[in-house]
């Protein structure tokens, strides 16, 4: 850098001809370092030399991973929340039905716990120990997809085909087993015996529906939790806003509550006509059709420039 004069492996002699080299040219500038008042008074003004803050410069990423690491838009993906109400209601007629415990709403699962103390009902046996399985999975399920979403960005279309992907997984692994009749493909008799492998269906089940009111906080619609109606419902009837003609909230909410109904009629008119794996491979091909939107929808970079264009 011009006016330092300062040469590695230099002898004196060379050091000194630079130096008034530079005198000569008015060019020469004394650097802190090579005088000690000047140094010092550096140091007490910016901080010792050695712990100034250096750049990082983060090495640049290619279009494939700058898609993948977006955050998503997340306007109008209530459409897939309700699409998920609608598999809320149907795995959870499902897993009434065939295994007399809930897997998503979780205020009968507490209804049948707290009969248990008391050994009500009489049949099916084990009733509140199924409950137990569920409501401790979904809780702990919750948890989960929660923190792992913070921990990996919350929008980050990554973080929601993660989220999904796990789901789809769960569903998955519950309709073959059902299909390959490790757990029995027909409900329960209620004077049978308790069959254990119907836990692992249960289980998994309600991992995958708390994965679902998870991302709905996720993507900030927590009108459409797609699990509680009983909220939905209480929520929308206390609306001040109720009755006017423009009000999203009210619509989504609505929407919600039909979803969840439509599924759990769906769910029932399956398991009578057919079997009731139907209702699970039905389950996961609408979450698969959920987690391929996510790699397709539209990210925040997007928007902007679509946004700057129609300036």
């Amino acid at each position: 850098m011009q006016g330092h004069y300062s040469y590695p492996g230099a002898t004196p002699y060379v050091h000194r001809l630079a130096y008034e080299d530079g005198v000569r040219n008015h060019t020469y500038q004394p650097r802190p370092e090579d005088h000690p008042a000047l140094r010092s008074d550096l140091e007490s003004r910016t901080g010792s030399l050695s712990s100034q803050e250096t750049v990082t410069i983060e090495p640049k990423r290619g279009p494939v991973a700058r898609y993948f690491l977006a955050e998503i838009n997340p306007r109008r993906t209530y459409l897939l929340l309700i699409i998920c109400s609608f598999i809320a209601g149907l795995v959870d007629a499902l897993s009434y039905n065939a295994w007399s415990t809930f897997t998503g709403m979780q205020t009968g699962n507490t209804v049948f716990m707290a009969l248990g103390a008391s050994n009500q009902p009489s049949y099916p046996d084990y009733l509140w120990a199924k409950a137990l399985i569920a409501f401790s999975v979904y809780l702990t399920s919750n948890f989960f997809f929660t923190y792992v979403a913070r921990a990996l960005t919350p929008l980050r279309r990554t973080t929601m085909l993660l989220v999904f992907g796990l789901q789809t997984l769960a569903l998955l692994i519950a309709a073959l087993l059902v299909e390959l009749e490790v757990i029995l493909p027909r409900p329960e008799e209620y004077t049978a015996p308790i069959q254990w492998t119907q836990i692992f269906a249960i289980a998994l089940l309600a991992f995958s529906q708390a994965g679902q009111i998870s991302a709905s906080r996720i993507l900030g619609y927590n009108e459409v939790p797609t699990l509680s109606v009983t909220t939905i419902l209480a929520d929308m009837l206390a609306d001040p806003h109720l009755f006017e003609l423009h009000n999203p909230k009210r619509n989504r909410r609505l929407a919600g509550f039909i979803a969840s109904f439509v599924g759990a009629m769906t769910s029932g008119f399956l398991s009578r006509e057919t079997e009731m794996v139907a209702c699970l491979w039905l389950a996961m091909a609408l979450k698969v059709v959920v987690t391929l939107c996510f790699f397709v929808w539209r990210d925040d970079r997007e928007t902007e420039k679509k946004d700057l264009e129609g300036q």
